[in-house]
């Protein structure tokens, strides 16, 4: 995006200047409008709003957007069906068993298979020109923050990429929200890959209605082929059961199958990092490893969990996606162990690098970033 000046502004910690290293789209901020704009003139009313400054000020970007009491049920609704609605369907799948007949056992079933298989409608589209979107921006003031150096202007006449974006948390909001974002803000045409467990889970499934694709590297090949680019959140599962309260511990240091799939089909890999996903749900899981064992094994999160209210809603907390520069990629049909390494540090150290130049602007100095 190129370089604008910016008045002073106290919130957002802009200073008049004549050469800009770091910007800011409030995706909060977007007039409904807007988001059903034509690319090209959405291009154009989102750079004119873009904050641009030499350097944000600590604190400055940590302002929480405002949002209506009708905006924030619509929000804490969506989530009681998408995250309360798979514990509510095993509970009462517990009772059918221990007391329940055969025939309720059955209609439950039923329930569950209609639930995790009826056809999902195409409308990635109109959900994100939808109210909804915005309202969702606005719970978790939803922002984009790069820098000159990790310049997005280019990145719309780039080759498709892979964007990979932790840590995963409880739930990879930063992630998700970045689908309709990203689309709507960057002017791509991008969707997620979650893990393929999430296509069949009831309730939980109805997130992908925003643009998905498996998780499989076939899969994510065969969507960068065509031109779209795609997300993972590249700790997965196992990044939940690193999390803690003091510092952001991401499950990456072996993690190198992204570097892998890179090298083999000569995509780039876009760094990036979601502030906020480790605050919105606390959880618990036992110290010995099993329900990590189990986790894994089953491709899917067995762990205790709770947000708002001690119920599995989201803390209406920041959340935030950090983008650096497209890490290009030679296309190396079978790729050796070092070349594999040696992108997988490279994309480690742009990570980190985004983590600390972003990290005093948004509140969260005090945390340090640790790979394992």
């Amino acid at each position: 995006m190129e370089s604008i000046c910016c008045l002073s502004d106290r919130r957002s910690g802009c200073i008049r200047v004549n050469q800009l290293s770091q910007h800011c789209i409030e995706c909060f901020a977007a007039d409904p409008a807007v988001l059903r704009l034509p690319r090209d003139e959405r291009r154009r009313v989102v750079y004119a709003q873009k904050k641009s400054c030499t350097s944000f000020e600590p604190g400055s970007l940590a302002w929480q957007a405002n949002i209506s009491l009708v905006e924030e049920a619509a929000v804490l609704c969506a989530f009681f069906v998408l995250m309360g609605g798979p514990l509510i369907l095993f509970a009462t799948g517990f009772v059918c068993l221990l007391v329940g007949s055969w025939l309720s056992c059955l209609v439950w079933l039923a329930l569950v298979l209609v639930l995790a298989m009826h056809p999902l409608p195409d409308c990635a589209e109109s959900l994100r020109q939808s109210w909804f979107a915005l309202t969702l921006y606005k719970y978790f003031s939803y922002r984009f923050v790069w820098s000159n150096d990790d310049d997005l202007a280019t990145q719309d006449l780039s080759s498709a990429w892979y964007g990979a974006g932790p840590p995963h948390g409880v739930l990879p909001l930063a992630n998700l929200l970045s689908i309709p974002a990203i689309n709507s803000f960057a002017f791509r045409p991008f969707v997620g890959a979650p893990a393929s467990v999430v296509f069949h889970t009831p309730f939980l499934r109805y997130m992908t209605l925003f643009g998905a694709v498996d998780v499989s590297a076939k899969s994510m090949a065969k969507a960068a082929a065509s031109g779209l680019c795609v997300g993972i959140v590249p700790d997965g599962i196992a990044g939940i059961f690193k999390n803690n309260e003091s510092d952001e511990v991401v499950f990456l240091k072996n993690r190198k199958g992204l570097a892998k799939l890179a090298l083999r089909t000569g995509t780039p890999i876009l760094p990036a990092y979601s502030v906020g996903n480790t605050a919105v749900f606390t959880a618990w899981f036992d110290p010995f490893g099993m329900m990590e064992n189990l986790s894994r094994k089953a491709q899917a999160s067995v762990f205790f969990f709770w947000g708002r209210f001690y119920l599995p809603l989201p803390r209406r907390v920041n959340i935030t996606m950090l983008f650096g520069r497209p890490i290009v990629v030679e296309k190396v049909s079978e790729p050796t162990s070092e070349q594999i390494d040696a992108l997988h540090a490279q994309y480690l150290r742009a990570i980190e690098t985004l983590f600390e130049t972003h990290k005093e602007a948004l509140g969260w100095g005090r945390k340090t970033l640790r790979f394992v």
